[in-house]
């Protein structure tokens, strides 16, 4: 089963941007597209860039030392999450919340990953049931170090790393494309960024313990129990937005 790639950030330099792109990491020249990526959302979350700002796609690339190929890539991905929004000869602009949108994402969500845990019941030998259970645990350990630093990006990608190792779970390439298909980033990234970015001490709410609530459910093997606490984990996050 595999978990979400995460990268070396020990490598880059501080850049300081004039145009509210704050301060930004320069990209070593063999890095991909994804590592813009990371770079551009990073900037979103902590509110560096907002929505309804213009991305600056040369000065991004200058900021980050690359060419504007990988840039344009990023940029692109960024639009299929939901991140960013491109206007024909206007420019790149973050993407602003749509609750009706969201809710809608967030539904599709709740049913791919409850498809998934029964699926993962069903094909998951006792051993490897365990092994899962021990590595969300363990992921749910490392919310908690993260939470004491009041590190906002770091929980939400072990929120990532969490839901995505489900889906990988139940070892059906179709369900884990469609997951993908549908902008499993956004459907995580969005509703989170707007959540903490605004309210910092959102964080204090115990992402750690509302994940070992859902974990507890699904160690339990109650499909019955399993739906609600999905739905129950998933949905919760369009109340938290409502609290902004």
């Amino acid at each position: 089963m595999s978990t979400i790639m995460r990268y070396d950030w020990s490598v880059f330099k501080k850049v300081k941007s004039p145009s509210g792109l704050g301060s930004m990491e320069p990209i070593q020249l063999d890095s991909t597209a994804d590592r813009v990526v990371e770079a551009i959302r990073n900037s979103i979350i902590r509110g560096e860039l907002r929505p309804g700002d213009k991305v600056p796609e040369q000065e991004l690339a200058s900021q980050l030392g690359i060419s504007r190929t990988p840039v344009r890539e990023a940029i692109r991905m960024l639009e299929q999450q939901g991140l960013l929004r491109v206007e024909s000869k206007k420019g790149t602009y973050v993407a602003a919340v749509d609750k009706t949108d969201e809710q809608n994402a967030l539904s599709v969500r709740a049913t791919l990953e409850e498809l998934a845990i029964n699926e993962a019941i069903e094909r998951l030998s006792s051993p490897e049931w365990k092994m899962l259970c021990d590595s969300l645990e363990k992921i749910i350990k490392d919310m908690e170090t993260s939470m004491k630093s009041k590190d906002s990006i770091k929980i939400i990608e072990l929120d990532i790393e969490f839901h995505t190792l489900i889906v990988s779970a139940s070892r059906n390439p179709y369900l884990m494309k469609t997951w993908h298909l549908v902008g499993f980033p956004y459907l995580i990234w969005k509703p989170e960024m707007n959540n903490y970015k605004a309210h910092p001490e959102n964080i204090s709410k115990d992402p750690a313990e509302k994940h070992m609530e859902l974990l507890r459910a699904i160690k339990s093997k109650n499909l019955e129990r399993i739906k609600k606490a999905i739905a129950s984990h998933i949905m919760r996050k369009l109340e938290e937005i409502d609290e902004i």
